[in-house]
């Protein structure tokens, strides 16, 4: 800060200053040239001019990251709705029931290259169907998994090691799973996708999860109507 006589002038005040009256340097261009910046990096002086360059180059450096990410998530965005596409197409087409459980493991395994996939339900389908298998709730971990599921709210992330073990039936271990509940009004059955890496992080969008478990879920519907 700065002294004139008795009045205290301090920074903050010179900016607010400058901010209302832009045509300061205007009327005072002299100014400008015995300003001395230092350089974000080097801490070098600087002129004025030199450093808004600097600062439209950073600007401009952030737009185009900004711009190459957005181009990134497009076209992985288009890639993956055409996989949804061809996903359910496969599974208007199947014939039969049965027919759209082997179309769910296939197209998941060929399509979009799921390393674990479980179909189950906690109710008694109404025809017997190859691959959908039970679960009964009077084991703890089956029983708390239901309760904590929403129907057409996909779930990423870890799984309690009771949880993952009675979905999948195996030992071997994940670090991550995704649960598609299935069911309109009350959720019946998942649809649990499981990878031994972070493919299925809790970050992960689960717009186009949400989309599949529907169509599941109508898919299959009348099994548990």
């Amino acid at each position: 800060m700065a002294k004139f006589g008795e009045k205290q002038i301090h920074a903050d005040e010179v900016a607010n200053y400058l901010n209302q009256n832009r045509e300061f340097f205007h009327i005072f261009p002299g100014l400008l040239e015995g300003l001395s910046i230092p350089h974000p990096k080097s801490g070098k002086a600087i002129s004025l001019l030199e450093r808004q360059l600097y600062q439209l180059r950073e600007q401009r450096d952030g737009l185009q990251i900004e711009i190459d990410t957005l181009k990134d998530i497009a076209g992985e965005n288009g890639q993956l709705l055409h996989k949804v596409y061809d996903f359910s197409y496969a599974l208007m087409a199947a014939e039969d029931e049965q027919a759209a459980v082997d179309t769910i493991f296939s197209t998941l395994d060929t399509i979009f290259s799921v390393e674990h996939i479980a179909l189950v339900s906690w109710e008694v389908p109404s025809i017997s169907v190859q691959g959908f298998y039970q679960l009964g709730i009077s084991q703890a971990w089956s029983k708390s998994l239901r309760e904590t599921l929403v129907p057409e709210n996909p779930v990423c992330g870890l799984l309690e090691d009771a949880w993952q073990k009675g979905l999948f039936q195996t030992s071997e271990p994940m670090k991550s799973v995704c649960v598609l509940p299935l069911g309109k009004d009350r959720v019946w059955g998942v649809l649990a996708l499981g990878a031994t890496t972070n493919r299925f992080s809790p970050e992960l969008g689960t717009y186009f999860l949400k989309i599949m478990g529907s169509l599941v879920t109508a898919r299959l519907q009348r099994l548990f109507a």
